[in-house]
């Protein structure tokens, strides 16, 4: 057969012309419609891989003209037998069509589960046959008093005894600080506490100059490989994990170290009397007094306990790092959203406080500061922690707009993308304005989950926004409340091309003791 085209060739090479020109001209026309349209052209072999390419660190930003372009659902096409296409999206009709009203025909997926298997099989990846159970129980674990009211003393007691004086500190010494870095050690000493009723104290005076401890460490590089696998071809990874090189032999190493954590806090769990361990009140300790299953042997039951301390850390330290960085970008380059959460936060009138102590808000008394909540929803919506969220399709479907989905099309639910779309948010999406999410009377506007989806939608939605959401407030109302935090001039804030949305050069600023909080 080959030889015979060969032959065929040969003999009239006109053919061989005309294909090499119906190619070439076909190359042309797709070249010129790139330049006319933000949409990205597939090419013959490659897809839409130059498109990635040539974007490379305003990848988030260019894909939201795309969609806003392409009616906010197109086909993502990768290079031929590779399998790497996905249908990427932002339509609130799709999203509630998936993440609501057809929830059963769309899950995680095995190449999910496989590129975060650093937290092993808990919720977060969990599938549909082990999902529901998993959350059953999850939902009984954060709707319990004395676990949210642990969560919410933590926060509040980080903050006053980590947070503010390490802040405290750098206006004495008058030098310009990282900020993102200072809310990650944060929300890992917050967390780590949640989780084990431990403290690391990583945002210590004396100890935020060294490196961040090596279970920090740990999770930073594990979320660095699990954005690898998202952006390199499966079949390099996988690679790259067998022969143990690269960014795989650095997660397997980061997994060996979240694993010697987290089994000798087990351990020491299993050693000591419950009331020395956060009154029973903290994570683990929910979870190591739940009925246990009877035909688990001691090593599943401690595998299952290490995945969903593990899994937890991964949906709380980093995202409420994000969020507070972006939040406080916002009001460096928003003064008068600042000055109305100043004035709101005095209003409160705290407990009275001796003349150098900081003060720092409880949950209780944030409650009524509809202002300061409206403007966390509001970074929320242009700055989603996760910035986008992906499913995959169990059966074949049609969307609301039309569009096929065949089994097994992973679909990416681009969230970044959604706050910054005309016609789902008005003509002033790109614009900071906490005031959209307050109603008339001052109390805050309810969007539904499928418009505003930054804790997901439907079943899948997250069990710990209300936690979150206070996680956010009481550190960002004690550091407005007792410091001016200013952008250091000429310093570029921008998103990363990340699974978290991180900045790209961190957030450099200044901080200033508020002389009349």
């Amino acid at each position: 057969m080959g030889g015979a085209l060969r032959s065929l060739l040969l003999s009239y090479p006109e053919f061989l012309l005309a294909a090499v020109c119906f190619i070439c001209f076909s190359a042309l026309r797709r070249a010129r419609a790139a330049l006319r349209r933000a949409v990205p052209v597939s090419w013959p072999v490659v897809g839409m891989l130059p498109f990635v390419i040539q974007h490379l660190g305003n990848l988030l930003d260019v894909t939201v003209g795309a969609l806003r372009e392409a009616g906010c659902t197109f086909m993502f096409r990768g290079p031929w037998l590779v399998g790497s296409d996905f249908l990427v999206t932002c339509d609130p009709a799709v999203v509630h069509h998936c993440l609501v009203a057809n929830f059963g025909n769309y899950d995680k997926g095995r190449d999910f589960a496989e590129m975060f298997d650093v937290v092993g099989d808990g919720l977060l990846v969990a599938d549909a046959a082990s999902w529901a159970p998993q959350r059953q129980f999850a939902a009984t674990v954060f709707s319990a008093v004395a676990f949210r009211s642990f969560v919410l003393s933590t926060v509040a007691r980080q903050a006053r005894r980590l947070l503010v004086p390490f802040l405290d500190h750098t206006t004495g010494a008058g030098t310009d600080i990282e900020l993102e870095d200072v809310f990650m050690r944060f929300s890992l000493d917050v967390s780590y506490t949640v989780a084990f009723a431990a403290d690391l104290d990583s945002l210590s005076v004396a100890n935020a100059a060294a490196p961040c401890p090596p279970f920090g460490q740990a999770t930073r590089v594990a979320g660095e490989a699990v954005l690898f696998r998202h952006i390199a071809p499966a079949g390099w990874w996988k690679l790259l994990r067998w022969l143990n090189v690269g960014v795989e032999r650095r997660l397997a190493e980061a997994k060996a170290v979240l694993d010697e954590f987290v089994y000798r806090e087990i351990a020491n769990r299993k050693s000591r009397p419950l009331a020395d361990a956060g009154d029973g009140r903290d994570l683990l300790s929910m979870y190591m007094a739940s009925p246990r299953d009877p035909s688990m042997t001691d090593r599943q039951r401690d595998q299952y306990l290490r995945d969903t301390a593990v899994g937890f850390m991964f949906a709380a330290k980093d995202l409420i790092a994000v969020a507070l960085t972006w939040l406080f970008y916002m009001l460096c380059t928003h003064p008068h959203v600042e000055a109305k959460i100043l004035d709101e936060l005095k209003s409160l009138h705290p407990a009275a406080a001796a003349d150098d102590e900081p003060v720092v808000f409880d949950s209780d008394a944030l409650r009524s500061a509809s202002y300061l909540h409206a403007t966390v929803l509001e970074t929320l919506r242009l700055f989603p922690p996760a910035p986008f969220e992906e499913k995959e399709a169990l059966g074949d479907d049609v969307l609301p707009d039309g569009t096929k989905v065949a089994k097994g099309t992973p679909v990416v639910f681009f969230l970044y993308a959604m706050g910054r779309i005309e016609g789902i948010w008005g003509g002033d999406c790109r614009e900071f304005r906490p005031e959209r999410w307050l109603s008339a009377a001052g109390r805050i506007r309810h969007e539904p989950s499928y418009k505003f989806a930054a804790f997901n939608a439907g079943p899948r939605s997250c069990l710990g926004k209300s936690l979150g959401l206070s996680n956010i407030k009481i550190a960002a109302a004690a550091v407005v409340y007792n410091f001016r935090v200013e952008l250091v001039d000429g310093h570029i804030v921008e998103p990363n091309d990340s699974v978290v949305l991180h900045t790209k050069n961190g957030l450099m600023v200044r901080v200033k003791r508020r002389e009349t909080a």
